[in-house]
């Protein structure tokens, strides 16, 4: 008896381990944790309007400005490989001027830290 008992007390503290595990790799809304973040704001003035983005590697708050015109364009369909809910990320913004607005977006692999620019204009429509 006391020997099935010391196996089951094993049992559940291994399955709460395995959940805290679990708990601690997703958010609130069950998504993976990524490695990095991807912010992306404007700044806009009258003459001109320009895209920045930062990436942050959330395991060491490493910061590096993202530069936008050496990134990878996609053309035709942005579908990337098939990864776990929260793997992907995608920011965008607007850059505006009395002359010209523009709206531009780049998705983030949240593991690897690859950037790509979205060519909007190439994507599919959704509802089709």
């Amino acid at each position: 008896m006391a020997l099935q008992l010391a196996a089951t007390v094993r049992r559940l503290a291994l399955i709460g381990l395995v959940m805290v595990a679990a708990c601690a790799t997703k958010d609130q809304r069950g998504y993976v944790a990524g490695r990095f973040e991807l912010a992306c704001d404007s700044a806009d003035t009258v003459e001109k309007s320009t895209l920045f983005c930062v990436r942050t590697d959330t395991r060491d708050g490493d910061v590096m400005v993202v530069d936008l015109d050496r990134l990878p364009i996609t053309s035709g369909a942005s579908k990337a490989a098939e990864a776990p809910a929260g793997t992907y990320q995608t920011v965008c913004d607007s850059t505006v001027t009395p002359q010209k607005s523009d709206f531009g977006c780049v998705r983030l692999d949240t593991r690897t830290g690859e950037l790509v620019v979205l060519r909007l204009s190439e994507l599919p429509h959704w509802p089709r």
